[in-house]
């Protein structure tokens, strides 16, 4: 049997390579034949994915997280190319979030991932993917456009602080300063969030919680975005994708023209994923939590889809699952697998989790053997 393995990182356990090669040994060891593609839809593991799967490199910068702390952050590079990938995450992640009020989004911004880009600048790029996702930021991108060379000042012409509680005191900007370069480069933001910067669905009001912002908070910090978005685009629309990664899909396409288009289509092309499919007679994908919010274009949702077009069954391993089985068995996943066999914590999961995919598998191919008999 030909398998196709491309499962999602399981985030704080299982990254796509690791999980990818607990399936591989399990279904090789019975003879099966079975290509491993790593997969991530644009936000963390992408730089992994997409460098294991097109045989790149990854460059390290020293660049600020988003508390401030100087951090060692990686970006993929691909030579002949002269192409960049870089996770927001790498820098701005959500993993550098600890409760405490320096890491509260009134005081953090994306000025680290500006860093990483000036970085990929000075080792020769010249096309830039952005992979928004992961993110502990909601800044709207003040800081990557202050890392750039971009200055905001409020309305007494005093420069402010590059954090999220200047976002309302922005009176005015400057781009004297920003870097020329930035003219010779093609930016693409990969990104399955199709938020727009403000309202119901938007930056704050959809994210802010998970990031930080209290109940109390949401509403004067949506206030502040949406004079940021006036000061800076001269109008009070947005698009969907401008809401990313707290508003990062904003700034990138305003200031760097930056076109957006799916983390999860971008890195199938990249790995040649539909093609795999094609030819395969199992396909297996996962991650570590699906819901009906996945249905929106999750990889394993994405895999499915692709997989229904050339009728190959679908199996998705997962941490944790509630949904609608019907909905996903619609999109092309044939079977929902839990690999959390009894009671337990999430601590216990995230630590237990290459056994439980281990023995998830086993059994599954028990099945499998089973039913060929």
């Amino acid at each position: 049997m030909n398998v196709v393995t491309a499962i999602d990182s399981m985030k704080g356990s299982l990254s796509s390579i690791e999980a990818n090669q607990i399936i591989a040994k399990v279904f090789t060891e019975q003879g099966h034949i079975v290509k491993e593609i790593a997969i991530a839809d644009g936000g963390e593991g992408t730089v992994d994915a997409i460098v294991k799967n097109s045989n790149g490199q990854k460059i390290e910068a020293k660049v600020h997280a988003l508390n401030g702390q100087l951090v060692t952050a990686e970006f993929g590079w691909f030579n002949f190319e002269k192409l960049a990938v870089i996770e927001v995450a790498a820098a701005s992640g959500i993993q550098y979030l600890d409760g405490t009020k320096t890491t509260h989004p009134l005081n953090t911004s994306t000025y680290g991932t500006g860093e990483l880009i000036l970085a990929a600048i000075d080792q020769g790029a010249q096309t830039i993917v952005i992979g928004l996702g992961g993110t502990g930021t909601i800044d709207g991108g003040m800081g990557l456009l202050s890392a750039l060379g971009v200055a905001f000042f409020d309305q007494e012409n005093q420069l402010l602080p590059v954090k999220g509680s200047s976002l309302g005191k922005i009176a005015h900007v400057s781009a004297e300063h920003l870097d020329s370069r930035l003219s010779g480069v093609s930016f693409h933001i990969a990104s399955d969030v199709t938020s727009p910067l403000l309202g119901d669905t938007g930056a704050v009001y959809m994210f802010g919680r998970q990031k930080g912002l209290a109940e109390n908070e949401l509403n004067n910090y949506e206030r502040g975005m949406k004079n940021y978005q006036e000061i800076i685009s001269g109008t009070k629309e947005s698009v969907a994708g401008d809401g990313a990664a707290g508003g990062l899909g904003f700034a990138i396409r305003v200031f760097l023209n930056g076109s957006v288009r799916s983390g999860f289509e971008f890195i199938s092309e990249q790995t040649g994923l539909e093609e795999a499919i094609k030819h395969a007679d199992l396909v297996i994908t996962g991650e570590g939590k699906i819901d009906n919010q996945s249905l929106q274009g999750k990889v394993p949702v994405g895999i499915g889809r692709i997989a229904k077009k050339y009728q190959v069954p679908v199996i998705a391993f997962v941490g944790s699952f509630n949904g609608d089985h019907q909905l996903f068995y619609e999109e092309g996943i044939s079977v929902i697998i839990p690999i959390v066999d009894r009671i337990t914590t999430l601590e216990e999961a995230i630590s237990e989790a290459k056994r439980n995919l281990q023995t998830a598998a086993l059994r599954t191919l028990d099945l499998l053997t089973l039913m060929k008999k």
